[in-house]
């Protein structure tokens, strides 16, 4: 997104929900997925927000401080995703999507509100990736 952000075009996320793992439905302990998700599917179809590519503690940990996050401000924990992410520079808009008009309603109350800065920087920094070496190096370095 750095490089949208520079030339000045609008970045338009699908899946800010991460193919459910940010709706609500997963939390710290759980040692499978909930039974009819999107998640529990993506393990026997071999997708990408499968269960064992998330089953880790980078995973728990931002859906630690994104539960903990919503509690604060009386949100749901799909909503505080989807406005984390709308609040983010470069965001234009993300593509949202939903099984039924329960959901719909759910992620729509993402709008109309903010984030306060410091529960931004709280899910920024459980979201941020690891960075593999030598990009770790330079990030370090970038900060001093």
């Amino acid at each position: 997104m750095p490089v949208c952000r520079t030339e000045g075009l609008g970045v338009i996320p699908w899946s800010p929900l991460r193919g459910g793992w940010l709706s609500g439905k997963f939390e710290r302990g759980m040692k499978v997925p909930v039974a009819g998700s999107r998640v529990e599917k993506a393990e026997s179809e071999d997708w990408s927000e499968k269960w064992s590519n998330y089953d880790n503690e980078h995973t728990w940990s931002v859906l630690d401080v994104l539960h903990e996050s919503a509690e604060r401000l009386g949100r749901h924990p799909a909503q505080v995703a989807i406005r984390w992410l709308v609040q983010r520079p470069g965001v234009s808009a993300p593509i949202v999507g939903a099984r039924d008009t329960a959901q719909l309603e759910t992620n729509l109350g993402s709008v109309g509100w903010e984030l306060d800065g410091a529960s931004m920087r709280k899910l920024d920094e459980a979201s941020a990736p690891e960075l593999p070496y030598s990009y770790d190096v330079l990030a370090k370095n970038a900060t001093r």
